[in-house]
Order: C-alpha cells, then structure tokens, then sequence
C-alpha cells in the first residue's frame, strides 16, 4: 500500500461519506449505512455491509475481546442485555447479529490500555494468544514499532479499503505501506472522540446572534468568524472586577487539549509522506504562526476559558450556561452535558478561511484502536469476525450515532444531525500528533503561557523532532 493508494483509498471515504449521509435517517437493528452497485444499464443495488463480508459457520467458537476502558470505551463490544441506554442496546443488537450469522459466542472484557498493551508484549514473548482482539489507543503504535503487531493490510479476512475502516487513519498512520493500528465504525466510541464545537442556543438568542448553522453549512465556519461572533461577549458578571471561571460569563470555554483541534482544523499539518509512504518532518512555521495568531484572538484576545488544570470544571462552564461556545469531543458530551438545562447546537473545528478545502475535525490518541499481536492464533477466523463486526457497526450503530449523543436532550435539531455526520467522516490523524513526536503541542505550549513567539518555539524543538521521527521510522522498517 503505497502513497498513491492512499490517495485511492481517500476517494473511497468521500463517497462513503455521501452514502453515509443518505442513509442518516434509518436507525434501530436494520441496516442503515449501505452499499450501493450501479451498472452501466441497471437500476442501483442496495445491500447492508454484512452482506458483503464472507459467511461462515464457527461452530460455536468463543471469540474474545479486550477492550480498553479509558472514557467507557468498552461500551464498544461489552453489552450483556439490552437496558435501554442507547449506545448499549445498538452494540447489543450488533453483537447478537453477528453472533447469530456466524454462530459464535462473543466474550468481552475491559482493562486499562496499559494493562492490554503489556499482555500483547507478554503473549508475543510467549508465542500465545491470550485475545481473539485487542483493543487498545494510539499508545499501542510502540508495540508496533518493535515488531509485536500484525499489519492489516496482510491480515486474512479484512479488507482496509472498506468504507467501515477510517481511510483518514490507514492514510495518516501507516508507514511503508504498512498499518498496524486500525480505527472506524467498529468502535462507536473512537468515532465520539471526534472533537467539535458546540454554542449556546439560549445565550445567542438573548444576544440576538444568528445561529451559526447556515454559514457552516456553506463553507464559511472559520476562525475568525468565531472570533468575530465571541467579541466582547466574556462578561464580569459579579462585578468584582475580576473575570473568574467560578462566576462569569465567557464567550469560549475549552480543556486544553482543544487547542490541538483548532490547529488540525485549519488544516495543519506536521508530518507528510513520500511515495514510498515514508513520513518526514514537514514544518511550515510561517502558516503555523498564521493559524496559530487566529487561535490567538479566540482564546486570549477574547478572554475565553482556556483551562489546563481542570478538565471537568472547562466543561461545567458550559453546563452552567456560561459560556457562548465549548469545544469538546461528543463523548464528552455524554459525559458531561447530560444534565444542562439550555439548548445547544454543533459545529465543526472552524477552517482557516473560506479556501480550505473542507472541514477537519482532530482526534486525540486516546480514541479506540484495534491491534493484533503476531502471536495471534487463528488468524483468518479472526479477520472474517473482526471485518464482520466492523461492518455490522456500519450498518446498525453509526447511522443512529446522533442518536446516542442527542440522547443528552438539549442538542435534537436537524442541523445539528447533519453535522455530526460531516464531522466524523473528516477526521485527521496527523502523525505528529498520534506518535507524539515533539512540537505537536505547541498550541498549547503557547496558550498556556500567552505566548505569540511560534518561530522561536519550533527553534527549541526541531532536532528532537526530527530525531524522534527516524528513530520511530526506523525501529518500523527494521522490525517489521
């Protein structure tokens, strides 16, 4: 899999994405997402993933999962009845479908991803299998540099040009053509670790500000439009003189990790790669300055929450009708916003202006990822069943995905359906960000210390930046 497959690949996920989004409305266990065939003189044809992946009869094999449980994320397979939380009975229902087509037992259980990570070192030391599937994060990418992962793209029984795999991910963490950690449909919850902006329907009303839907719909959601919209709005309501995340009015609350999300959502980008699929260093200080003096003016200029000491309390903010915007990811939401009383709507990461292509919405490296240590027993009944599950999900858990984060109450309009769908479909996994390779966290380096002093900054981190890269480039060419 070279470079220009990836481009290949990235051409599949626009047209699933304009697939995905016709079949948004259908929910419950039918299919929702679908295939469609279409020959030069017939009527297209329609048919649910699944029915595109191999059948066979397992006679009752135990498939097992080990599932990390970082932010819930075993909620992905672990699903014992149905109970009447939304995400829980859709992954229950995809479980039972596909243990019914394959007569299989599905086992899951959840552990903490370092605990899953050691267990695959152990098991390759071993020469054993204690999973049938691991799932991990992005912290997994060091088992893979050493050798101990399996690469997807030579696993028997998954295909990763599959729309149900997120061609964003094969194309941005692969290295020599290679993949080892893979993300997608088959994890409901790394799809809600996708970041977004949310703003405050009752305080734009009071302020008589328009709903930012139909600019973002048509291509105008930039930063400096939310900069524009946030002037003057942070407010000492108590009037001790002070602005006080304990009391006042801001026009933009935010963990600090947003930060990272405005910057890949104006298109930053760290690390490329060559036809070969070999990554290097890719620094355009000049446009990093650029998105960066934007992001700027949003958080300092126009004195929004910027907090980096306490996570829940930047989201309380928002709960409390506080703030006029919140970046957060949709998993949060859940979390968090479940039980705000005023109405809400969603947005993307704004773009860097009006030419950009499209918009890009960050994922941290905390989001799901299936790996597979080489020690793995059973390997083609393993790929046919992951492949399955995977595109089981496509079918009946992604399309009722607003579902699962309306269900908070406060965020049921149209509008903002259609945006959770352009969000999850644009995500970007900069390698810089993902492997942490050192000058990722500039944004909120600087922010943090209301710094404007970007060249100088990249000054201090380009020879560990580099040598980071190639060691990992390296240690992935010569182990695998």
């Amino acid at each position: 899999m070279k470079h220009s497959r990836l481009t290949a690949v990235t051409a599949l996920l626009v047209l699933s994405a304009v697939l995905f989004i016709s079949c948004v409305s259908q929910t419950g266990d039918e299919p929702g997402n679908t295939i469609n065939t279409t020959g030069a003189d017939t009527e297209p044809v329609v048919t649910s993933a699944l029915s595109t992946v191999e059948v066979n009869d397992y006679d009752g094999y135990v498939f097992s999962i080990v599932v990390t449980n970082q932010d819930k994320r075993h909620v992905d397979f672990v699903a014992e009845e149905e109970t009447g939380a939304t995400l829980n009975d859709l992954v229950y229902r995809r479980n039972m479908r596909v243990e019914d087509t394959y007569n299989i037992t599905l086992a899951s259980e959840d552990k903490d991803y370092g605990m899953i990570n050691s267990t695959v070192q152990k098991d390759v030391a071993a020469g054993e299998s204690s999973y049938s599937l691991y799932v991990s994060n992005a912290t997994a990418y060091t088992l893979a540099s050493a050798g101990n992962l399996i690469a997807f793209n030579n696993m028997p029984g998954i295909n990763i040009e599959n729309p149900w795999w997120d061609q964003n991910a094969i194309a941005g963490m692969s290295i020599g053509g290679n993949i080892y950690m893979l993300t997608g449909d088959i994890s409901p919850t790394g799809l809600l670790t996708s970041e977004c902006i949310l703003f405050n329907k009752k305080l734009f009303a009071d302020k008589n500000i328009a709903y930012p839907y139909d600019i973002a719909f048509d291509g105008g959601w930039t930063m400096d439009v939310m900069y524009d919209i946030g002037k003057g709005l942070t407010e000492d309501v108590n009037g001790d003189g002070k602005i006080s995340d304990k009391d006042d009015l801001f026009s933009f609350t935010c963990w600090f990790d947003n930060a990272h999300a405005f910057f890949y959502g104006a298109g930053g980008v760290m690390v490329n790669k060559d036809e070969e699929d070999i990554p290097f260093l890719d620094w355009d200080i000049e446009r990093y300055s650029s998105i960066y003096e934007k992001l700027y003016n949003i958080v300092i200029v126009n004195e929004a929450n910027y907090s980096t000491s306490d996570h829940e309390y930047s989201f309380k903010v928002f709960n409390e009708g506080r703030a006029y915007f919140c970046g957060i990811t949709f998993q949060k939401i859940e979390m968090f916003l479940r039980d705000m009383n005023d109405d809400y709507g969603v947005l993307p990461m704004p773009k860097y202006d009006e030419s950009q292509e499209r918009y890009m919405t960050d994922v941290s490296g905390a989001g799901s990822m299936i790996i597979m240590p080489v020690s793995a027993a059973d390997t083609e009944i393993v790929g046919n069943i992951t492949e399955a599950l995977a595109a089981a999900a496509y079918d009946m858990i992604t399309p009722s995905l607003y579902d699962i984060i309306a269900s908070t109450k406060n965020v049921r309009d149209e509008e903002s359906a259609r945006m959770v769908q352009l969000i999850i479909r644009n995500r970007v996994f900069d390698m810089a960000h993902m492997y942490y390779i050192p000058g990722d966290d500039f944004c909120y380096d600087l922010l943090k210390a209301k710094s404007t002093d970007v060249a100088s900054y990249f000054a201090g981190k380009e020879a560990a930046a580099n040598s980071t890269l190639d060691k990992l480039v390296t240690a992935f060419l010569e182990n695998n």
